[in-house]
């Protein structure tokens, strides 16, 4: 007889949740591999962040999120703490980029519009992972 007590299933919140996160870092990871290669249409756009500064921050945040995507569907009790604290930095990153090397009139413009973006980033991560039923799950290992 087995002493191991029985598996307890993870919610489809959690694998969908998951499967978003991976997105993210997938599609990190894919601009980081253009920005590396330098595909002609990154090469041909009048970009002020050098190519190297792309690649490498995206390459850490791909696989901050891949690693950390893997976790939340695995359960681990610090996947839950790494991602509230990762997709907060990610947007903070993302606004130091803004903020250094945007020039255009037109990138300026749109900031109201990427701001409502990243607010909501927050908030969909941290709202989902704040549930109760998600937190405990995270919580009870």
């Amino acid at each position: 007889m087995s002493t191991t007590p029985p598996r307890q299933k993870r919610p489809w919140s959690i694998f969908y949740f998951a499967l978003a996160v991976l997105y993210l870092g997938a599609v990190n990871l894919a601009r980081a591999g253009l920005a590396l290669r330098g595909e002609s249409f990154i090469a041909s756009l009048p970009l002020t962040m050098p190519l190297p500064y792309l690649a490498a921050g995206a390459m850490v945040w791909g696989c901050i999120f891949c690693v950390t995507a893997f976790g939340v569907w695995r359960g681990w009790p610090g996947a839950r703490k790494l991602l509230l604290s990762a997709i907060f930095v990610y947007q903070l990153h993302i606004w130091v980029n803004h903020f250094i090397f945007d020039t255009s009139d037109y990138a300026r413009q749109v900031w109201p519009f990427q701001a409502g973006v990243s607010v909501a980033w927050i908030v969909w991560v941290w709202g989902f992972l704040f549930l109760p039923g998600v937190r405990h799950l995270y919580l009870k290992r």
